[in-house]
């Protein structure tokens, strides 16, 4: 009995406490839909371009598969036009090169699919809508590719056998280096940060949705099995579509922008060794094979992408619609009482077994009315 009564005071003293707010609540009616984006209907397109100088060194290609005498090799030269001479039978020396890896790339004609998840409420009384744990992956079907060189690519005097050639050091080369590649583009809200846009309305059942949002996005970039370095950005964005609800299901078509373009790291990154063969069309030692071990001193990426998502949603459920009529309002409050005092497991609104701290959580979830009330 002490303990009812004990109870009873608090229930009381919390109804109290939360008075002015009740009389002041209207009823709240909103519904909110977890979506996931259908890949094969959403696409990217992006401009991309990065720049990351390096120094290192290059020797020949030491492949143990090839018989010695038919391994590149690699000779410093004491000074320019000095004559190459003779290799001893195991010479390679290490010639020191600097430049720097150039890449840019577009919307090419292999699409590009984004994948991911997020969760959009609307309201259709106040005309608002809101986004919430958006975490797309732009580039989820494939990486996106871009064209690599070697530019202002210099180097010291050095000759080279198998094939044979002479390179004195002139004047800063460009050479073709392969590929660069974005393996992952994120983009994501702050977990459990709502943000709040406009609703408008779009014919039967549809309305038009428009949500300022910061968008967190991080790059995974790669050059020849070697992750280049690329920080994370903060970008403010805008998602906006059309969203058409049927009963306890959602579909929606929509686009956001990010133009990614962080400061420059300046953190040196060695890379692994890279087997690399000069192009046959190059004036410096066509064919030769070698070995490039490279330290990026820096790397700057900018991006600019646009992601058209198509998604399909399930309605999300209202932990504090203690009646399921759809919407907040002070019944809530009564109803959920009703089965806190009748026993219900019902009311057990934290798990923990039925106590006063439900009456104060429940209320906390109905004054803060979460996505989906």
């Amino acid at each position: 009995m002490n303990q009812t009564r004990q109870t009873l005071r608090a229930a009381c003293l919390t109804l109290g406490l939360f008075a002015p707010a009740l009389l002041a609540a209207s009823a709240h009616a909103s519904s909110a839909y977890a979506f996931t984006v259908s890949q094969p209907t959403s696409s990217l397109t992006y401009s991309f371009s990065s720049s990351a100088p390096f120094t290192g060194t290059m020797l020949g290609e030491n492949d143990p598969l090839k018989p010695a005498a038919e391994q590149t090799r690699t000779k410093r030269l004491p000074s320019l036009f000095s004559p190459c001479g003779t290799l001893t039978a195991t010479q390679n020396d290490v010639v020191n090169i600097s430049g720097t890896i150039a890449a840019s790339g577009s919307t090419g004609t292999t699409p590009i699919r984004p994948a991911g998840t997020f969760k959009l409420g609307i309201d259709t009384t106040a005309n608002t809508s809101v986004l919430q744990d958006f975490n797309v992956n732009l580039v989820a079907s494939g990486a996106l590719n871009a064209s690599a060189n070697l530019n202002s690519f210099t180097y010291q005097s050095f000759c080279a056998i198998n094939p044979g050639c002479t390179a004195p050091f002139l004047v800063p080369i460009s050479l073709p280096l392969g590929t660069v590649s974005v393996t992952s583009l994120v983009a994501a809200q702050a977990p459990g940060a709502p943000e709040n846009g406009t609703l408008s309305a779009n014919g039967p059942n549809t309305w038009n949705f428009s949500v300022p949002c910061t968008l967190t996005v991080t790059p995974t970039i790669t050059f020849s099995g070697s992750t280049v370095p690329a920080d994370p950005q903060t970008i403010a964005s805008v998602f906006a579509g059309t969203i058409t609800v049927s009963g306890n299901t959602a579909t929606m078509t929509g686009s956001t922008t990010l133009n990614y373009n962080p400061p420059a790291t300046t953190t040196p990154t060695p890379q692994a060794p890279t087997p690399f063969t000069i192009p046959s069309t190059s004036t410096l030692c066509p064919g030769i094979n070698l070995i490039l071990t490279l330290t990026i001193t820096s790397s700057s990426v900018t991006s600019s992408n646009t992601a058209n998502l198509a998604a399909a949603g399930t309605k999300i459920a209202c932990r504090c619609d203690a009646n399921n009529n759809g919407g907040l309002d002070v019944q809530d409050i009564f109803d959920f009482l009703n089965l806190w005092f009748a026993g219900s497991p019902l009311a057990d609104f934290n798990g923990g077994g039925l106590g006063v701290q439900d009456i104060f959580d429940f209320l906390s979830c109905w004054f803060a009315k979460p996505l989906g009330c």
